[in-house]
C-alpha cells in the first residue's frame, strides 16, 4: 500500500513539471448585499510544450471548475447566453482548452459560480484559487475581489 501511495505521489509531482496552463486576470465579483453567491472570472491559456506533447494525452486540456476553500466548498461552471432577449445561465460540465487560444471567463459569458459563501468577499480582498483541470494539477491564481462597477471599468461586463 505504501508503495502504491509513493508511486502516486511521485506521478503527480512529475506532472507539475509539465505545467502548460497559465491563468491571468483572476477576479471575484463582490456579491450583491444579502446574496450568498457570486462569480469568478479569469483568462486561461493552454500552451502545450515538448514535454506535454510527449505524454500523448488522450484529449486536449479541459477546465472543470475551481477550488476556493476560504470562500466556499461549492462551485460550478456556467455559461450565460442571450436567447430571444432573455439572458439564461446554464451549468456546463467543462470548458475545452484549445492549444494557444486564451479562454476568457467573464461576466455575461462562461464563468465559475461560487455558491453558499462562507463569508462575504469585499472589494480589495484577495483569495487563493486552484483550477480543476484534466491534466495539470497545480494551476493557481490569487483572485482579487472587485465591485460590479470596477469590472465594467476594465471591460469585463
Amino acid at each position: 500500500m505504501k508503495r502504491t501511495i509513493s508511486t502516486l505521489v511521485l506521478g503527480l509531482s512529475c506532472c507539475s513539471a509539465y505545467a502548460a496552463v497559465t491563468v491571468t486576470d483572476c477576479v471575484i465579483r463582490e456579491p450583491a448585499p444579502g446574496t450568498d453567491k457570486t462569480g469568478l472570472y479569469f483568462t486561461v491559456t493552454y500552451q502545450p510544450n515538448a514535454q506535454t506533447q510527449s505524454l500523448r494525452l488522450p484529449a486536449p486540456e479541459a477546465l472543470y471548475g475551481a477550488n476556493i476553500p476560504a470562500l466556499t466548498n461549492y462551485t460550478e461552471l456556467h455559461d450565460m447566453t442571450h436567447v430571444e432577449g432573455v439572458m439564461t445561465m446554464t451549468r456546463i460540465p467543462q470548458i475545452q482548452l484549445k492549444p494557444q487560444v486564451a479562454a476568457e471567463l467573464k461576466p455575461g459569458g462562461k464563468h465559475v459560480m461560487l455558491f453558499n459563501l462562507k463569508k462575504r468577499p469585499v472589494a480589495g480582498e484577495t483569495y487563493p484559487v486552484e483550477l480543476l483541470l484534466a491534466f495539470d494539477p497545480e494551476v493557481k491564481c490569487d483572485a482579487i475581489v472587485k465591485t460590479s462597477a470596477e469590472l465594467k471599468q476594465v471591460g469585463q461586463h
